[in-house]
């Protein structure tokens, strides 16, 4: 009698560790999230901000030919932000979403066959697609400024 008692404790404890575990692993990915999104706003924005200050004050003459690379520069830099905010609402969704398929598997209302379709998280397979938009169109940007400022710069 007491070993079954001893087991069950036991299991009650490795449970218990257990959710301790995946509520810190989860709020880790949570904040990640907000601070790859609140990065990628920030850096957006100083890129546009240095674009305009590096037109206006370094290169005031500025060779017509590398115009089109600016032009590219900005298109990846207002991609970037476009996905990173809207990002934002599909991750709202996706957590409405994650909350409905939580609920559906405690009250067990599915079927085993419904369970496959209607336990898609759709709204999060979008955010994640999104934020890797996101970051590569912030890094095609970066290449694009980078390199018309060194056309501009050299002589």
């Amino acid at each position: 009698m007491m070993s079954k008692l001893d087991s069950n404790s036991s299991k009650d404890f490795k449970y218990k560790a257990y959710l301790e575990e995946r509520k810190s692993l989860v709020d880790a990915k949570r904040e990640g999230s907000r601070l790859f999104d609140k990065a990628i706003l920030t850096l957006t924005a100083g890129a546009f901000g240095l674009s305009l200050t590096f037109i206006r004050q370094i290169v005031p003459s500025i060779k017509p030919e590398t115009m089109f690379i600016l032009i590219f520069a900005w298109i990846g830099f207002c991609i970037s932000l476009l996905s990173t905010l809207i990002s934002f609402l599909t991750s709202q969704s996706a957590c409405l979403r994650q909350i409905e398929i939580l609920e559906a598997e405690y009250l067990d209302d599915l079927s085993n066959q419904d369970k496959k379709n209607n336990f898609e998280n759709k709204a999060s397979d979008r955010t994640g697609r999104l934020n890797v938009i996101s970051i590569s169109a912030f890094i095609i940007g970066v290449i694009f400024l980078v390199i018309f400022s060194i056309f501009n710069l050299l002589p």
